[in-house]
């Protein structure tokens, strides 16, 4: 048998190749059936249910809301089911269900149809992502995990990219009507292609892991009983009272409330500053998302080589915090806008791979999984808050410039919150 180091070194390629690439394209489907709404408010969707074009978008940004309502129920216990049951049967339901629900979405006649569908998808995604985070923490060791949370989160801009060139290349050819339709059609269909995906190609714990040989298992059970021997034991309903988990909870609900905010509301409000039609307003929406994609692996890798993972989220939050803020100011410069809230990008998406390497490196099995799913769901309230404020904002001002400024104010608090983080462990008293 050889050293367990080089066998952690010859499995990690293993791990990486045969997880990552697989939970990547499954949440780049999570991504799209979340934000897809975003060119369909764009193209029109709510005037042609009949909504005022003066409420249309406060109308709009209660429905993308009501996704993060439903989306809140299911984390702690979903978690806990993966801990006990794993994921593939979990995401196979999931996926399925919720690949129903955006096909549905297509045949709406009326908002409150949106409305319960919306509130329904949020339920059915809710066991992903958090799930996810969990997940990645059974496979891969503290010194590994900012680079495998990078590789998957990097699906969110990589589904903007995809997203924008499928709403554009949708609207250019069928037009805005019944163009956002087709739109809910197409990607609720990947939706199900996912779910098979999740069943056939995932290993649920590392012991079952045929791809990998027996010493290969060995070893990296034994470094992960190694990592979490150093972690202290404590119930998972206790976990969810401790200091730091609360305030990683505020964190990151400040952040998520910028980041969708940013994100439902980033075709429109390329469309504001520049006066294009939906279809290119679409195709612009790229631009940020590539941008947030090459730095999200770039921040995550230096975070997991220094092991410095608070302050690069903090210094991440500040960008974002800076590239808003100067986007907003300098609004009557069209293209200078665009380019600093395209830099804004960079601190809105990337400080989630480091942001989720802080608390699984004191947290373990149940009290991880229930902590994960606690932070999760409570920040993806912001997912609420964000396009609300965004949109109640334009709804009184007639201008996002109000709702940018906010989005800065959001990623500031976030930063100089995390700052209060201070223990690398959870104590018991």
């Amino acid at each position: 048998m050889q050293g367990i180091p080089n066998l952690i070194a010859i499995s990690r390629r293993k791990r990486m190749i045969r997880i990552i690439p697989i939970v990547f394209f499954l949440y780049l489907i999570n991504f799209l059936d979340r934000v897809n709404i975003s060119y369909a408010i764009d193209a029109g969707m709510f005037n042609f249910l009949g909504v005022p074009s003066k409420e249309a978008d406060f109308i709009a940004s209660i429905a993308s809301s009501l996704f993060f309502v439903g989306y809140f129920i299911p984390q702690i216990f979903s978690n806990l089911g993966i801990n006990r049951y794993g994921v593939r049967k979990i995401f196979t339901i999931a996926f399925t269900a919720w690949g129903l629900i955006t096909i549905a979405t297509g045949f709406v006649t009326s908002v409150p149809e949106v409305y319960v569908l919306r509130f329904l998808l949020g339920i059915a995604e809710g066991p992903f992502y958090a799930g996810v985070i969990f997940y990645l923490s059974l496979w891969f060791l503290k010194s590994e995990r900012a680079t495998a949370n990078s590789l998957f989160n990097a699906a969110i801009p990589i589904a903007g990219i995809v997203g924008s060139i499928i709403a554009g290349s949708i609207f250019s050819f069928y037009g805005d009507y019944p163009g956002w339709r087709i739109l809910f059609w197409y990607e609720g269909g990947l939706a199900l292609v996912g779910a098979a995906l999740a069943f056939f190609l995932l290993t649920d714990f590392p012991h079952q892991a045929s791809w990998l040989s027996k010493d290969e298992k060995k070893a990296l059970e034994s470094a992960i009983n190694e990592e979490s021997a150093q972690k202290v034991k404590i119930k998972w309903t206790r976990s969810l009272k401790d200091r730091d988990v609360i305030i990683l909870a505020l964190v990151y609900f400040l952040g998520v409330t910028s980041l969708y905010g940013y994100s439902i509301w980033l075709p429109s409000i390329i469309s504001s500053i520049s006066g294009v039609s939906a279809a290119e307003s679409s195709f612009l929406s790229a631009i940020p998302y590539v941008i947030a994609s090459i730095s999200l692996f770039f921040i995550a890798t230096y975070s997991d080589k220094r092991q410095n993972h608070k302050i690069t989220t903090f210094l991440v939050f500040i960008v974002a915090a800076l590239g808003l803020a100067a986007s907003a100011a300098t609004v009557s410069i069209v293209v200078i806008s665009f380019i600093l809230f395209c830099i804004a990008a960079i601190g809105i998406f990337s400080f989630l791979s480091p942001f989720w390497a802080i608390p699984t490196k004191f947290l373990e099995g149940d009290s991880a999984a229930a902590s994960i799913g606690l932070i999760n769901a409570v920040g993806n309230l912001g997912g609420i808050v964000g396009p609300i404020v965004v949109g109640y904002l334009e709804l009184i001002t007639n201008s996002f410039v109000s709702g940018v400024y906010a989005m800065a104010l959001f990623s500031l608090l976030a930063g100089l919150i995390l700052l209060l983080v201070k223990r690398e462990k959870i104590k018991t008293k």
